[in-house]
């Protein structure tokens, strides 16, 4: 027992003696209680330590500016920070932030959410309109940025509430609600989650969004930063894991986090962005929100990367006239758009077809529906007295835009094979978005609406469509044409065009909400150019 004794006290002094040397510093934003993050980053800290032979020490700053200081001053090696704030801290300090690891897997991400009191009045994020509304510190993801963007999507902002108030910490948020200082509270679904029980309901969920992630400062070695990234990847113990509620880390790229960037450009006016020499820009008309065309879209564009050598990115305009602005310069490489809007462009730019999409949204069961071609419809709400499309005339009707397909244009030649002037019979109201013709519909600021068939499926959730019922259909259309606006590398468009064609990956194609793309043919190239006619 003596010698076993003395043998433990020697793998304890050897393992001590392991880890020596300048302490390497991980900075973090205080959104809990310092015991909280202390002890679900204890078992992390503990972990990088044995492999880099250093000591590690977690450095909680009080908040952003805190943060930003010591990373200036060197204080820190290492950073956990959540997306929006790590997109601040990298434009503020270019060449000096490079994004590591970021979490994986169903629960490694969460959702932004409005949250109120059970019992309260509030089942629609509507209900709250009038009402005091709370967030939380302004380079927050989850309280602040996506929130502010959901609100956006749906056409509210914030003097649409009695007030607004920056509580800075989304425990601070809850609890206010809970005791009924504010009648509505922005925070992460995880947060939320645990102040269900106490009476919290959560009313509007976002897309989800990686929680956090791991990033580093230059002045970490680069030997121990793939070090760290290595063991991590490969040997971390699950107990670590479950320590943090993470499944697993994968490598993260900058990239990963541009949809942050469209959403900070959109509210803030502030552009992060950044294009390398081998960038290739695909613009995305935005028929839905910034992080909705991103999760669609984003896959794809990896694949392309991929497949080419290029760098293929999004880039997603705040709405359909700056699309067709940036189109319209040759400002992008290839652009995604819906038919009427390519045939707009193509009087005023050479831009050409090289695919059209098969398929589209269900609009009640999960899956992918149509084929080459789809339709708009007329909503209107049930309980008023709009039963036929004569019932419309000299009506207020919200129409996506004048340039849209779905929301406009599918519509007008039915509308117009049927007898009507479109401008002179009906009152017609540019809502620019698909989801703000439901909302308007919804909530009676017009009698209906012209919209794409598929998107009522993907706002079932917004709105109680029991409530809405379509009128009529409008004209089939043909699908969304893929094409090449600005690029001089021949080379590159027959191959896009190639692997968009072959493409067969369901996890793509699912992703994107579609089935398949097929060569346009020189009857679908004239049939899109007369649309605009």
């Amino acid at each position: 027992m003596s010698c076993d004794k003395n043998s433990q006290n020697e793998n304890i002094k050897n393992k001590l003696e392991e880890i020596s040397g300048e302490p390497v510093i991980i900075g973090i934003l205080a959104e809990e209680s310092p015991k909280v993050i202390y002890e679900k980053l204890y078992p992390l800290k503990k972990f990088i330590s044995q492999s880099i032979k250093r000591p590690v020490l977690i450095e909680i700053a009080k908040d952003f500016k805190d943060l930003e200081n010591k990373i200036r001053e060197n204080k820190v090696n290492l950073l956990i920070i959540d997306p929006a704030t790590y997109c601040e801290l990298k434009w503020s300090m270019k060449n000096r932030i490079f994004p590591l690891l970021k979490p994986e897997g169903e629960i490694a991400e969460t959702r932004s959410v409005f949250v109120t009191k059970q019992g309260k009045n509030i089942d629609k994020i509507f209900d709250s309109l009038g009402k005091k509304l709370a967030l939380g510190d302004e380079k927050s993801s989850f309280s602040y940025l996506i929130p502010l963007s959901m609100l956006r999507d749906v056409d509210i902002s914030i003097k649409d509430f009695k007030s607004v108030d920056m509580l800075q910490k989304e425990k601070k948020i809850a609890l206010s609600v809970l005791i009924g200082e504010h009648d509505i509270g922005a925070m992460s679904e995880i947060t939320a989650n645990t102040y269900l029980k106490d009476g919290l309901k959560i009313i509007r969920y976002s897309e989800p969004t990686p929680r956090f992630l791991i990033a580093y400062i230059n002045n970490f070695q680069q030997q121990e930063v793939q070090t760290i990234k290595n063991t991590i990847l490969g040997q971390i113990d699950k107990q670590v894991l479950i320590s943090i509620g993470v499944e697993k880390f994968v490598q993260a790229e900058d990239r990963d986090f541009d949809y942050i960037r469209v959403l900070i450009r959109n509210l803030k006016g502030k552009d992060y962005i950044e294009y390398g020499p081998k960038t290739i820009k695909v613009a995305i008309l935005p028929l839905y929100s910034p992080l909705t065309i991103y999760k669609r879209y984003d896959p794809l564009m990896r694949y392309l990367s991929e497949k080419t050598g290029y760098e293929f990115k999004l880039v997603i305009p705040k709405n359909f006239e700056e699309f067709i602005k940036i189109v319209s310069e040759g400002k992008v490489h290839f652009s995604y758009q819906n038919p009427y809007v390519f045939s707009i462009v193509s009087k005023q730019y050479p831009i050409k077809v090289l695919t059209i999409t098969a398929g589209e949204d269900c609009t009640s069961d999960e899956g992918i529906c149509g084929g080459e071609r789809y339709r708009g419809v007329i909503i209107t709400k049930k309980d008023n007295n709009i039963h036929k499309i004569e019932d419309l005339k000299g009506k207020k009707i919200m129409i996506v835009s004048p340039t849209s397909a779905g929301g406009f244009l599918s519509q007008k030649i039915c509308l117009e094979k049927r007898g009507f002037n479109i401008n002179k019979d009906f009152q017609l109201i540019d809502a620019k978005r698909q989801e703000k013709v439901i909302i308007g519909v919804y909530k009676q600021e017009a009698e209906a609406g012209f919209i794409r068939e598929a998107a009522l499926s993907v706002w079932s959730d917004e709105v109680d469509l029991s409530k809405i019922k379509i009128l009529d259909y409008g004209e089939y259309l043909p699908n969304w044409p893929f094409a090449v606006v600005n690029n001089n590398v021949s080379d590159l468009t027959m191959k896009v065009k190639k692997l968009l064609t072959q493409l067969d990956d369901p996890f793509i194609l699912k992703k994107a909400r579609i089935k398949s793309f097929k060569e346009a043919t020189d009857e679908d190239i004239t049939t899109l150019k007369k649309l605009s006619d």
